[in-house]
């Protein structure tokens, strides 16, 4: 059909009417793009009202990524590079440490079978000393034994039937059954004086080097 060329109005209404479809218009309802891509160039994507963006597939970015808001992230992941941690963190379940990563608090270090505290550090059963002396297990007597390693040839050690102090030549013992005293010279210093009338003499069996009292 022919325009009314005496209807001068005819062109402005049929521009109104495109300017109402086009203001009262919903394109992106429901709406899919297949085989190609959307792109924002200085703009902003924003969803309000209590909206929902949903991602099915892989989420790749680059730039700044900051998020405002309680979040949570299910299932396995992987972070790679440095993270710097602001606030209080709670942990639930296992942190396994791998590839020679570490915890540091102050001067406490918490290595892969390690833990150090200032110049001292406990691996393998040993609590090794500032000064280079062990607390250790294991020691002779037997996995029960627990023992101080001063250097050199010495320790103290103790299980539940024996405890021993041993130095280079020279050994104290005590068992459930016996007191041994075990060093080229033996000496004792600042005896009382003035024993009572009916004291013993100590004597000295040179086979076994047992104690005996006299009769």
């Amino acid at each position: 059909m022919a325009d009314d060329l005496s209807d001068v109005y005819a062109e402005l209404r049929r521009l109104q009417e495109r300017v109402r479809v086009l203001e009262t218009a919903n394109p992106l309802e429901a709406s899919s793009v297949t085989n190609g891509r959307v792109r924002f160039i200085g703009g902003l994507l924003l969803i309000d009202s209590d909206g929902t963006l949903q991602i099915v597939g892989t989420l790749i970015g680059n730039g700044q990524y900051r998020w405002t808001g309680p979040w949570r992230l299910e299932g396995p992941g992987t972070i790679t590079g440095n993270v710097n941690q602001t606030g209080n963190t709670t942990q639930q379940g296992n942190v396994n440490l791998t590839g020679g990563g570490k915890v540091t608090a102050g001067n406490v270090t918490v290595e892969p079978n390690r833990v150090t505290v200032g110049s001292a550090w406990l691996e393998d059963g040993e609590l090794v000393l500032s000064n280079g002396a062990k607390v250790a297990v294991g020691l002779t007597g037997g996995t029960s034994s627990i023992g101080l390693l001063p250097g050199g040839s010495a320790d103290i050690s103790v299980n539940t039937l024996t405890a021993w102090l041993r130095a280079t030549g020279a050994a104290v013992s005590v068992t459930t059954a016996q007191a041994r005293i075990s060093a080229p010279t033996i000496i004792l210093d600042t005896l009382p004086t003035g024993a009572p009338s009916g004291a013993k003499a100590v004597l000295v069996d040179p086979a076994s080097g047992k104690l005996y009292r006299a009769a």
